[in-house]
This record gives C-alpha cells, structure tokens and sequence, in this order.
C-alpha cells in the first residue's frame, strides 16, 4: 500500500510540474506574440498620427494615409482575434471531435493568406473531455506556427481513426524553413507546449519532411 501510494505522489508531484511548465510556457508565449506582433503594430499608429498632422493641409495625402490606416487597423483587429482564439479556443456544443477541429480550422483560415483543409478517415471513437481539449490545442498550435514561422499558403490537417489509437497529420508548404532538417532537429529537442501538451495525456509527437514543408505527426492511443 505504501509503494502505491508513493507512486501516486511522485505520479501528482509530476503532473503539477508538467502543469507548471505548460502555464509559464503559455505565458512566455503569449507575451512574445503581445510584443512582437500587436504592439508593434499599435506602435505604428503613433508615427501615422505625427505624419497626419504633418499633411493635415494636403488632402491627397490625407487620404492615402487614411487608407493605410484603415488596413493597418483590420491588420491589428485581425492580430487581437488571434491572440484571442489562442487564449480561448473554440467551443462546440456537440461531442464530435471531427467537428471541433473542423470548425477550428475555419476559424484559424486567413482569407487571401492561408488556406486550411481538414479531413478525416475512419470511425471517430469517444475519448476523454480533457483529450479533446488538449488535442485541439496541439493542432490549433501547429497550424498557428505554420502561418506565423513558415510563412504557409496551405495548411493540411487530417485525422486517421483506427481501432484503437487516433493519428493526426498536420501539414504545411512553407517555405520559411531553408534548414528543415536543422529546424526539425531543435522541435525534438525543445521542450515547448506541444511537447508538454502531448505527455500529459500520453500521446506522442515527431516531426518530418513533408512534401513542401513540414509535417508533424500526433498519434494518441485510446
């Protein structure tokens, strides 16, 4: 009794620990994205603001600075409605978790920047609620460092159901990536939130050339 219950406390003490390293990665993460993305390009709207006084007087110039803040502003709204999906990831009444990462998919897609295809073989069987959601986390993950690291157009994400275990495909044709090999080397090093995510609930993760790209591969057993 007393082995099993180490057990338990070192199984707890572990599972706090992952949890630990998971939030301060998330917030690491998330503080970058504030920083590098949003408020640089908040930052530009004061240098707008110094150049509108400046040709205030010009009304051709008013107006070509005008537009460009009009589309620098969808710019930044489209910037917040990413970080927010990231800290808030998209609900579905159903239990399905094809229709889960469906609509994730088109909810992440950037009209005229990036297209997502999803789809999905085999008989989808019933996992945990906390799996979903950490499923849906990894591949919301993937697509994001597709668009943002690789500079994709395209993003494939496929499920494969078998009997007994789920394999997920998540594939892109970026190009940001001159050194795959390199890059694919420091993901199997690195021990980010994906890596993190994965462990807590048991499934694995690698990554490898994909026809374009890189594909990364999830497999979780039911």
């Amino acid at each position: 009794m007393s082995i099993i219950f180490a057990s338990q406390k070192k199984l707890d003490a572990e599972i706090s620990k992952r949890a630990a390293e998971l939030s301060e990665q998330v917030i690491m993460e998330m503080g970058a994205e504030l920083h590098d993305d949003l408020i640089q390009r908040l930052s530009v709207f004061r240098l707008y603001i110094d150049r509108l006084e400046r040709v205030i007087h010009n009304p051709s110039e008013t107006e070509d600075l005008l537009m460009n803040m009009r589309t620098d502003f969808e710019s930044v709204v489209e910037s917040v409605r990413r970080i927010s999906r990231s800290l808030l990831p998209e609900q579905t009444p159903v239990n399905s978790f094809n229709e889960r990462i469906q609509t994730l998919c088109q909810s992440l897609e950037r009209p005229g920047m990036g297209n997502i295809y999803f789809d999905s073989m085999g008989t989808e069987q019933v996992m945990p609620a906390v799996s979903m959601t950490y499923l849906s986390r990894i591949i919301q993950e993937l697509i994001h460092n597709a668009f943002k690291h690789s500079s994709a157009w395209h993003v494939w994400v496929h499920l494969m159901w078998e009997e007994k275990q789920l394999r997920i495909e998540v594939e892109d044709d970026g190009s940001g990536f001159n050194k795959i090999s390199e890059f694919i080397d420091r993901l199997r090093k690195k021990n980010n939130t994906l890596k993190i995510r994965s462990t807590i609930i048991g499934a694995t993760m690698s990554y490898h050339h994909g026809n374009k790209g890189l594909l990364a591969r999830v497999a979780y057993k039911f």
